[in-house]
């Protein structure tokens, strides 16, 4: 009996997004360390090898000079989109939202996102990854724009990931653990504050408390200033901290909690980087 090797030309249904997803460096990015912790972050590392030694194995193609690997990993792709839409096709959406997102931060080129919407609406695609993917443009990635971290705050880089595993974890629909990042990317931001800003009171490990703390010294130096202000904005501070905090111990996974949603972690991040932002300005 012949061995039956799984076919390379995409599925017919999926051959339209495939086109559209064949960007000028895809290949490039398809070889970069941005992929491949892609691969390991959505746990496609071991497949995916897989997949490229057989194409490598497989391939009929040999030109003199010519850079074969890129073109056994765009094939590889093909081949890795047949079988997860053969699979499970929601995995299959969210797998093409993370890869775009992955490709969106490594490129921050302008893509086809128009094109992509509509061959994934031709799919039957759920409307919060069309609504996800119509958002991956560089200049607007997310309804509500990631923080930029100072290089001044010594905590930079596991803030920043805290900030940016929100992101990944809705989009792999890990909804309480997004609660658990944004409960973390408080309490990164308000000790941050307080070391820059107030380091003669000591830290807690409170975030009520430590919010506070950030929230009657930002009033502080208003008042300092003598700006006339709407008080009830400051105060969200508090507000919004109480409130993810309260979602964090009800949902979180380090709490043992119920499952949350979609809505409550999307929420639960804007509301994280619309505070982060405002407190990075008075950082700053």
């Amino acid at each position: 009996m012949s061995e039956i090797f799984p076919k390379l030309d995409p599925d017919p249904k999926i051959e339209p997004l495939r086109d559209s997803i064949d960007f000028d460096d895809l290949g490039e990015f398809l070889k970069s360390r941005d992929f491949k912790r892609f691969c390991i972050q959505v746990n496609l590392d071991k497949n995916w090898r897989s997949n490229f030694e057989y194409v490598k194995k497989h391939r009929t193609i040999f030109l003199a000079g010519f850079d074969h690997d890129e073109m056994d990993l765009e094939e590889c792709l093909t081949l890795t989109m047949n079988q997860i839409w053969d699979s499970d096709k929601h995995i299959f959406f969210i797998f093409i939202q993370d890869f775009l997102y992955t490709y969106t931060k490594w490129s921050k080129k302008d893509f086809r996102v128009k094109e992509i919407k509509e061959d994934l609406e031709l799919l039957e695609a759920p409307k919060y990854i069309l609504e996800k993917v119509e958002s991956f443009q560089p200049q607007n990635e997310q309804g509500v724009p990631n923080i930029p971290i100072p290089e001044v705050i010594d905590s930079k880089t596991k803030l920043e990931r805290c900030l940016n595993e929100m992101d990944l974890s809705i989009n792999k629909a890990e909804y309480n653990l997004t609660l658990t990042y944004a409960y973390s990317s408080l309490e990164g931001l308000f000790k941050a504050y307080i070391a820059a800003k107030v380091s003669e009171i000591e830290l807690t490990n409170d975030l009520s408390k430590n919010s506070k703390i950030v929230k009657d010294h930002i009033k502080s130096q208003i008042a300092k200033n003598q700006q006339e202000y709407p008080v009830q904005m400051i105060n969200l501070i508090s507000t919004i901290t109480n409130a993810v905090s309260n979602a964090r111990n009800q949902f979180s996974e380090s709490h043992f909690g119920g499952s949350s949603d979609l809505w409550l972690a999307e929420f639960t991040r804007d509301c994280t980087n619309s505070v982060g932002r405002l407190i990075l300005k008075f950082i700053n």
